[in-house]
């Protein structure tokens, strides 16, 4: 990228999020990148000391398990859920959002074509992506974005995404030339006045924490049904105050790697958040929420006892 093109796109990106909050995101991407900060959360803090998933690929292959958890990593499956959302028009009841999220889409390229054909064949009018689209923090997204133009393709109806603590911001106008808009603390009307909800998304508040949920609310008439994009479901408290309808969330990956039953051992969030949050749908105040499992996988290409979703959000007007 020439430096005057470059130039424009930090520009653009500034008027859009702020300056001071792109300021601090490119901050904490140059520190990352030069290894003087770390993302880990709770008992993932170790990984300031530790290179967790190169001892994790030991660990499963000295134990005999990388099979299984491959089959579990590749074992993708559609979860649908009903909301009856108050203010949603009757016109768009029944409206079939799906959400992906957590693709982390350089770790391993076998699950790509299963990603692709599992949502030509799941029907749904609108799509979302809750961020985390690569693995890496350290090198460049060209990895990623291949199969990103794949799966962007695949989707029907309109769509948007926001960005996880995985992804730098330089990736939003490649994302957005193939076809899927960045929602930087922004928001974005679906269907026309008179029968439309909006879909709000907020920038990462897990590590960049360049959220900003009260700029993105008072960009949408009171009384209509409003769905929030956001990354993790630890900023539930802050986002309940404001008013938004049904929140959407990714980063757990549900565990990822559970005892029998779906028992989550560890989860990469802050401690204080509650357990019903790790994963499937919960409340916090007046505003529902849902935390998705994840579409792909975080680090190691295995899962067990807790498979990856594409999840069908059937919209219900009261």
């Amino acid at each position: 990228m020439n430096t005057v093109l470059r130039s424009e796109v930090y520009a653009n990106l500034a008027q859009r999020l702020g300056s001071d909050l792109l300021r601090q995101r490119l901050e904490k991407q140059a520190n990352h990148w030069a290894r003087l900060n770390h993302q880990g959360e709770g008992l993932f803090k170790i990984e300031r000391l530790l290179p967790l998933d190169s001892l994790m690929k030991t660990f499963l292959k000295l134990g005999g398990l990388t099979k299984l958890g491959r089959k579990g990593f590749l074992g993708l499956r559609v979860v649908e859920k009903d909301w009856v959302i108050a203010g949603f028009p009757k016109a768009l009841d029944g409206f079939r959002l799906l959400q992906l999220t957590d693709l982390h889409l350089d770790l391993d390229q076998e699950l790509l074509p299963i990603i692709c054909e599992l949502i030509k064949i799941t029907p749904h009018d609108g799509a979302v992506i809750t961020g985390d689209f690569r693995n890496t923090t350290r090198e460049n997204s060209m990895g990623c974005m291949v199969g990103m133009k794949k799966i962007i393709s695949a989707l029907t109806g309109p769509r948007a995404g926001v960005l996880g603590n995985h992804d730098f911001i330089e990736i939003v106008p490649e994302l957005e030339a193939a076809g899927l808009p960045i929602l930087l603390n922004e928001t974005m009307a679906i269907g026309e006045v008179g029968a439309r909800f909006w879909l709000c998304g907020v920038d990462d508040p897990h590590f960049y924490k360049t959220h900003d949920f009260a700029k993105a609310r008072g960009m949408m008439p009171l009384g209509e049904a409003t769905i929030l994009l956001c990354h993790t479901p630890e900023a539930a408290e802050e986002a309940a105050g404001y008013g938004y309808n049904l929140m959407l969330a990714g980063h757990t990956h549900g565990g990822q790697m559970c005892l029998p039953g779906g028992r989550v051992l560890v989860c990469p969030v802050r401690r204080s958040m509650p357990q019903e949050r790790v994963k499937g749908a919960w409340r916090c105040g007046g505003m529902q929420g849902y935390t998705s499992v994840g579409t792909g996988s975080c680090g190691v290409a295995a899962r067990f006892y807790c498979p990856p979703e594409i999840t069908v959000h059937r919209l219900r007007s009261c």
